[in-house]
């Protein structure tokens, strides 16, 4: 088997407080961080922002069990050697909340991933953070570990959106996160924002979205709010104890879209903008129809040349348990054991999913066509045969009315929708089906 370069995400799934739109996989952690933890509070109340206490890792208790990187490292090993992967390509940690994780965790995650695979010849390291754990602390530790790019999780800037849902971090430990990035860090960074948050209007956001590139982020993931069944969030909606403007989000995402396009950031993919060169090169790997690896507790592999996408348990316990003594996770997820082929007969607590070949062409438009560069004609057939008449014949029609665009580069024939186009995905993507 040829050796290969493949991106790995590790999940860390770990969390202070869960906020009330989140429907990630994430627990609380095993100890709470006293100066980082806040109880839910009434508009008004005074909170201490994180930036006025003390941050240092090494002076609180462990959040992430030391069981649980080594788990997610026995199982990369595993991973890697069954799969022959001598390179990750981009290496991504997200959670969750991987900056609770102690400099120690970070030091072993990092040097035990470097002697699966090689990670200094990867096109890009990054780590998410919550503004809370930003410290110069934390970012030489990073820097110490080959990370080249930080996530932050700003989300918002006003206060009692943030309140309203129950983000950990307040606008001051936005503002005190960004200032130690735009100053003390040497590679590049990247900030989420959500529109449409309860309490958060237009004008707030805008103003937001000002004062955010102030500090000369290169990457801008701007996402609108999404309420995801079973949320705290969702079910207040739905219940009726909170108002909430659909029409109102979506024209302030829309806002913050056109803010940003005029401020130098280009639109790469529908949620995220950047510089001149500095997309997320992890993210391209999903929008490409790559292979990747997820390793942790609920994070997902893909092998197309496999027809397979593995799901790990969320059930953490059974995880540690398997990765760390390599026995059975138990009877309850008997009928959710799958085996990977390579090393052994191992059978690990996970589902498989086989990923025939509609459902990946399926994927190769709904993932390619969310970036501005959109879908290859040529790449399509090479791996799939001959390009649907339907979706030729909708691209047309699309093209007519103005969404979408069709133009040859290099002797290949792109296809991609354009910034209105984008706002009407799932549509297009429904036409197909």
């Amino acid at each position: 088997m040829t050796s290969r370069s493949v991106p790995l995400y590790v999940h860390i799934p770990f969390c202070v407080l869960k906020c009330a739109y989140c429907d990630f996989f994430s627990v609380p952690c095993v100890a709470k961080r006293v100066q980082s933890g806040r109880r839910r509070m009434p508009y008004g109340e005074k909170r201490v922002p994180c930036s006025e206490k003390s941050m240092s890792h090494l002076e609180t208790p462990l959040l992430v069990p030391d069981d649980y990187i080594n788990a997610v490292l026995h199982e990369a090993a595993y991973v890697a050697r069954a799969k022959n992967i001598d390179v990750w390509k981009t290496v991504y940690v997200g959670g969750g909340t991987p900056s609770l994780l102690a400099p120690a965790q970070l030091r072993n995650l990092f040097s035990g991933l470097q002697k699966i695979a090689d990670c200094q010849k990867s096109d890009e390291v990054t780590v998410e953070v919550n503004p809370c754990d930003v410290t110069e602390e934390l970012l030489s530790v990073l820097e110490d570990c080959g990370v080249t790019r930080i996530s932050c999780g700003i989300q918002s800037l006003n206060e009692y959106a943030l309140l309203r849902v129950q983000r950990r971090s307040s606008r001051r430990d936005a503002l005190h996160a960004l200032e130690l990035l735009a100053k003390n860090w040497r590679g590049a960074f990247s900030c989420d924002m959500i529109s449409g948050l309860p309490e958060e209007t237009e004008a707030s956001f805008i103003a937001a979205l000002e004062t955010l590139i102030s500090y000369k982020p290169q990457h801008i993931s701007l996402y609108s709010l999404t309420l995801e069944k079973g949320t705290p969030l969702a079910n207040s909606v739905e219940r009726g104890t909170l108002a909430y403007d659909f029409d109102s989000a979506d024209d302030m995402w829309i806002s913050g879209r056109d803010f940003l396009l005029a401020h130098g950031y280009a639109q790469y993919e529908v949620s995220n903008f950047c510089t001149t060169g500095n997309e997320c090169v992890h993210n391209s790997a999903y929008w490409n129809l790559d292979d990747y690896c997820g390793c942790g507790a609920g994070a997902t592999s893909t092998f197309y040349g496999d027809s397979m996408r593995i799901t790990n348990t969320t059930d953490i316990a059974s995880y540690i348990s398997f990765w760390k003594n390599g026995a059975h996770c138990g009877k309850s997820f008997a009928t959710e054991k799958v085996a990977i082929d390579g090393i052994d007969s191992a059978i690990i607590p996970a589902h498989r999913e086989c990923i025939d070949t509609h459902t990946a062409s399926f994927e190769f438009f709904m993932l390619g066509l969310r970036t501005a560069r959109g879908v290859c004609r040529e790449r399509y057939e090479a791996r799939f045969g001959a390009f649907p008449q339907k979706v030729a014949a909708l691209f047309r029609e699309w093209q007519t009315a103005g969404r979408a665009v069709i133009k040859e580069h290099g002797g290949a024939h792109w296809y991609a929708l354009t910034a209105t186009g984008l706002l009407f995905l799932n549509d297009f993507l429904e036409s197909l089906l």
